[in-house]
């Protein structure tokens, strides 16, 4: 008796595979080449820098639209905001850099912002001071991983944060992919 149970078990367990494939179309798929990204050193507490294609919404002013992109880019904590840095890995201090490339550049996009006004605060992370206010040249007065919290709309209702790792001062950033 334990036999037959046994053979129903398993012929029920064969039609229901049967059917369950059969009625289902087989799509192919074909592997395409893909451009391999990476990640970059820059991203802390949670942050990835990478040169991924970056949300079709922040990618106004590039010429590309495939990977790897021109330069290292950081999603907000919201998925709303993208940070670029247009320099490498972000360095304490001013004049940081010589040879007439002597600040931090970072490029911010920012999706559905429609009045283009947003305000940037920086502070290490964790830490209430010291508050930075930055745009798009960034002057930070430390080394370590530090927190930037992007605000906009009306009544700077809408947040996102960064996190991205700043240099001590004096230390040579890496050169931007």
């Amino acid at each position: 008796m334990s036999k037959d149970i046994s053979r129903l078990g398993v012929a029920v367990l064969l039609i229901l595979l049967t059917a369950c494939t059969s009625s289902q179309p087989t799509a192919q798929v074909k592997a395409s080449p893909a451009a391999a990204t990476h990640t970059f050193s820059g991203g802390c507490a949670g942050t990835v820098l990478t040169d991924a294609v970056p949300p079709a919404w922040a990618q106004g002013g590039f010429t590309h639209n495939s990977a790897p992109w021109a330069m290292p880019w950081a999603l907000g904590s919201d998925g709303n905001v993208v940070a670029y840095e247009f320099t490498g890995q972000l360095v304490a201090g001013a004049n940081i850099r010589g040879g007439g490339s002597s600040n931090n550049k970072l490029g911010w996009a920012i999706k559905d912002n429609a009045s283009g006004l947003e305000l940037i605060e920086a502070r290490p992370l964790g830490m209430a001071e010291p508050l930075v206010t930055v745009h798009r040249l960034v002057e930070l007065p430390s080394g370590g991983c530090w927190t930037f919290r992007v605000l906009w709309g009306a009544h700077n209702e809408h947040v996102s944060t960064i996190n991205l790792e700043v240099l001590p001062a004096g230390t040579l950033p890496s050169k931007p992919a």
